[in-house]
């Protein structure tokens, strides 16, 4: 039996450069007129589905609508996030820096959100509020890290009907 050394499988994180708690997306605070609504949308189309036969739509639509309330069910989770030097620690999640291929935020008066785009196939990315930071904040101490902003990309359509809706 041969002796042989054991490789660390821990990555050293460096240096932190900063933290902030974050939200996976907004919570909205959403009151009884959008439950009330919500609630005419879904069991009316339901309902037309189901008057005109179309027994897959109706079914359909009472999956998304559970699906949807199985993922949002813990809508205002809190995720700590620690920037250093290597990369970025999302709760016990760590994102070596090299597996990151830049940010790029959406931000005005109803949205403050970080995007990662992390390397690798397909558009992957990593949302994250950015609590009381605006941009400049982050772009000056990713400054630091060596991250880039990618200034071409946009918020997606879908992200914004989903921002609109309060979803």
């Amino acid at each position: 039996m041969t002796n042989t050394p054991q490789r660390s499988l821990e990555i050293d994180p460096g240096e932190q450069i900063f933290s902030w708690i974050a939200f996976n997306y907004h919570p909205h605070k959403r009151g009884w007129i959008w439950y009330a609504v919500f609630c005419t949308l879904f069991f009316g189309s339901a309902l037309w589905a189901l008057v005109k036969g179309d027994w897959v739509m109706a079914f359909t639509l009472f999956v998304a609508v559970g699906v949807y309330f199985f993922i949002h069910r813990k809508g205002d989770e809190e995720h700590e996030v620690q920037v250093f030097k290597n990369g970025i620690r999302i709760d016990q999640r760590f994102i070596q820096k090299e597996k990151i291929e830049g940010y790029w935020t959406v931000y005005d008066q109803t949205v403050s959100v970080l995007n990662l785009q992390l390397a690798g196939k397909g558009d992957r990315k990593i949302s994250l509020q950015m609590g009381e930071h605006n941009p400049d904040f982050f772009r000056s101490e990713f400054k630091s890290m060596e991250l880039e902003e990618l200034l071409d990309k946009k918020e997606s359509l879908m992200d914004l009907w989903i921002r609109a809706l309060k979803l």
